[in-house]
């Protein structure tokens, strides 16, 4: 049994009981004062806005235009049982066989590893934190990647998954800060460590609170900004930082599933419009592909892996970085991840872009996709 205090600092001095609801208990919220916890609750009682679908469920489903509202239903009426119990035996049973391309039992470790196992590749045998690394050449790949994310906002003021053009005409506060973040961190140091985490957890902290009605964009923008200050937790953080990254792990999930539905249910009709909603699409992957590579790392097992493998993409990533006003006829359609590998096996080799690489390269090898991208130009 856990000695720590579990109630809010408001709570505990004012002797009041305190439901536990993260980032914001039902009392602090009513009074109006400012909720944080000693220890953020590992099992926040959830709202309709922070459930979380469960993996079996959504692998059901395609993203198509006729099951949108089957989605929707499953991502606000699911349980995520694990999440509250703590019991992942569920994720280490075998999944559902995918097309060719056997993703499932690429990214799955068939023997989980121990607990001391786990404890000792987290923290090292005398108590040092050990940094995310990949245990081949393929994975340390796809944490560089993932890494990288943080130098080339700062220095390029886009990403893999933030258009160079989704806010030059506005740019939402969410963003301007997470700027500033990721310039901090490609300059991190002991003597600027403490502060660079406390801006972060008083942003992460504002951004999860409940807002009136947004725009997509500014829900996007908020995902966006939440992604690169986890990128920082995972790889620059201690184990605190790591722990307080893992138990918003599900807000961010939930959140980028909704986003995924909410931009299906207008196709894009203009060069803007297919940006918003190719954004959308390469942020709801990187949420996943962040929190899988984290417990990959740590547990062995990559959570999500099922919802992951159904989340769409569009046919044509290559023109994210056109720049040309394409006509509605170019915007391509969409199809699942499972799909897309299964579409490569058997596709003629050719240049990839750095998107493309990151969603083959965890399934296929890095070996296998250079041998690839290598063929191509020797044709």
């Amino acid at each position: 049994m856990s000695l720590r205090r579990k109630a809010c600092n408001a709570c505990y001095k004012g002797r009041r009981k305190c439901n536990l609801a993260y980032p914001t208990c039902d009392t602090c919220q009513r009074t109006k004062k400012t909720c944080q916890y000693a220890y953020p609750p590992i099992s926040p009682p959830r709202s309709d806005n922070h459930s979380t679908a469960s993996d079996s469920s959504i692998a059901q489903l395609a993203i198509h235009d006729d099951t949108l509202e089957s989605l929707l239903s499953i991502i606000n009426d699911s349980d995520m049982g694990f999440m509250e119990t703590g019991d992942i035996s569920g994720l280490l049973e075998p999944s559902t066989p995918f097309p060719d391309p056997g993703l499932a039992s690429n990214l799955m470790i068939p023997e989980p590893p121990s607990l001391l196992e786990t404890t000792a590749r987290f923290v090292g045998s005398l108590g040092e934190v050990q940094p995310i690394q990949g245990s081949t050449q393929s994975w340390q790949w796809v944490i560089d990647e993932l890494k990288h994310v943080l130098p080339e906002l700062a220095q390029q003021g886009q990403t893999i998954f933030i258009h160079r053009d989704l806010y030059r005409k506005s740019m939402p506060q969410a963003i301007r800060t997470s700027l500033g973040v990721s310039s901090m961190s490609c300059m991190l140091s002991d003597t600027n460590r403490e502060m660079l985490f406390r801006i972060i957890d008083a942003e992460v902290l504002g951004l999860l609170q409940p807002k009136d009605p947004t725009s997509l964009l500014d829900d996007l923008a908020i995902l966006q900004a939440l992604i690169i200050y986890q990128t920082v937790r995972f790889f620059h953080g201690d184990i605190t930082q790591r722990m307080v990254a893992e138990q918003q792990q599900d807000i961010l999930m939930t959140s980028a599933l909704k986003l995924v539905v909410r931009s299906q249910s207008e196709p894009p009709n203009t060069r803007y419009s297919w940006i918003i909603a190719e954004s959308i699409r390469r942020t709801a992957i990187i949420v996943y592909m962040l929190y899988g590579v984290n417990s990959i790392f740590r547990d062995g097992v990559c959570i999500g892996l099922h919802t992951l493998a159904k989340l769409p993409l569009s046919t044509t990533l290559t023109d994210w970085d056109s720049t040309s006003d394409q006509s509605t006829t170019a915007f391509g359609s969409i199809i699942t991840y499972e799909n897309f590998l299964a579409r490569w096996l058997v596709s003629t080799p050719r240049s990839l872009d750095r998107f493309e690489k990151l969603l083959l390269v965890p399934c296929q090898g890095l070996d296998s996709v250079n041998a690839y991208t290598n063929s191509a130009v020797a044709l």
